[in-house]
């Protein structure tokens, strides 16, 4: 999935980015954006499921449950 989105403004090294339709805005950390975005740019933003690191950390989780039980 890409977004759209404008940098709205910058406080606290935080962006606020109004999102495709104007309508949304989320604030993101500005050391997860470029170090050169600046108010009025415009970004482009991917979200992916990463189902192979999903399945990692959920059997990290499964053993570390498994010592859990296993110590009772």
């Amino acid at each position: 999935m890409k977004i759209h989105g404008i940098i709205d403004s910058i406080e606290d090294n935080i962006a606020v980015i109004l999102l495709n339709n104007e309508e949304k805005t989320i604030n993101i950390p500005v050391d997860y954006l470029p170090s050169n975005v600046v108010e009025g740019d415009i970004i482009d933003i991917s979200i992916n499921i990463n189902k192979g690191k999903a399945v990692q950390k959920s059997d990290k989780l499964k053993k570390m449950m498994s010592k859990v039980y296993k110590e009772d």
